[in-house]
């Protein structure tokens, strides 16, 4: 009835759906986190991931106030093995161009940042709370696409 290829598809689509149920629900613009006295986002899972008010004042610094009403936060960083050890992907263009101001890239017409180890390292260093982690795998000859609702 089904190849084995798309049962083993469907169940690694299902397990990534697991470990990614930490992720949010609606991330929220910076400008609206702001304004919040406890900054937070609800996470699929049913629990709340909180930003620490320093954090989003100093990212602020970085954003014009365009930029400030459009940045959706937490930055999701996709943990991409298929394209090499340590690799991972910013896929949102604003988000991607605001790390790659935060990192010196000086590439200014990006739509997506790939990061390695030291740019992760770096970035959770000085902004720990501004980002989630999503795990993905590309199977088949399509960009894959990662998706935040269940």
């Amino acid at each position: 009835m089904f190849s084995s290829d798309y049962k083993i598809e469907k169940l690694l689509e299902l397990e990534l759906r697991i470990v990614n149920k930490h992720l949010p629900i609606q991330r929220i613009p910076i400008e609206e986190l702001l304004k919040m006295e406890f900054p937070c986002v609800k996470l699929r899972d049913g629990t709340l991931h909180t930003f620490k008010k320093a954090e989003l004042e100093k990212l602020r610094t970085y954003l014009s106030d365009e930029e400030a009403k459009k940045l959706l936060l937490p930055i999701i960083i996709i943990l991409r093995p298929d394209i090499g050890e340590g690799a991972a992907i910013i896929e949102d263009s604003i988000a991607a161009h605001v790390v790659a101001k935060i990192l010196d890239i000086r590439n200014t017409e990006i739509n997506k940042l790939v990061l390695y180890r030291p740019h992760v390292a770096y970035l959770r260093r000085f902004f720990d709370t501004i980002f989630q982690f999503a795990i993905s795998i590309n199977l088949s000859e399509e960009e894959p696409q990662v998706s935040f609702s269940e």
